[in-house]
């Protein structure tokens, strides 16, 4: 019976949290500036709105972008960005990017004024957002250096 209890316990406490999930990526040959500036309207152009961002300390966060149902949990969904670049020791970029997820489980597809509920509850990350706003970024960027003409 304690080794039931136990494991159920573990289990429960495993399950409490939700990881973050960050897309990576390293990019040489660009200036910090040149980054910070294509990663903010990468982000804009994905449909997130920037609301806090600050260049010194190389992090964006956006505003939430308000979705549909997860049918997972049969409740509305709600998601936000947030990237921030560090520089590395060979002068290379290394940009991290997560899709943070909230959802509303209580009340469920009938739950209300959902923007205003504090009934919102952490989610896994949407990584497969992640990791398409970060090919953009790249693809962008590749673009780019392919457009510039050699000095």
């Amino acid at each position: 019976m304690r080794l039931t209890l136990l494991l159920a316990v573990l289990l429960l406490a495993g399950c409490a949290g939700v990881q973050e999930r960050w897309a990576e990526a390293t990019f040489t040959d660009i200036s910090y500036p040149a980054l910070y500036g294509v990663l903010l309207t990468t982000i804009d152009a994905e449909g997130f709105v920037v609301r806090d961002r600050n260049a010194q300390t190389a992090e964006i966060h956006s505003e939430w972008v308000y979705g549909t149902s997860q049918s997972v949990v049969r409740g509305p969904s709600r998601r936000r960005v947030h990237a921030a670049i560090e520089l590395l020791d060979d002068d290379a970029l290394h940009v991290r990017l997560r899709v943070e997820e909230n959802v509303v489980r209580k009340g469920g597809m009938l739950a209300t004024n959902v923007r205003e509920s504090e009934n919102w509850e952490p989610f896994e990350d949407n990584f497969d957002d992640a990791e398409r706003i970060m090919a953009r970024l790249s693809v962008l960027l590749d673009l780019n250096r392919a457009r510039a003409p050699e000095p």
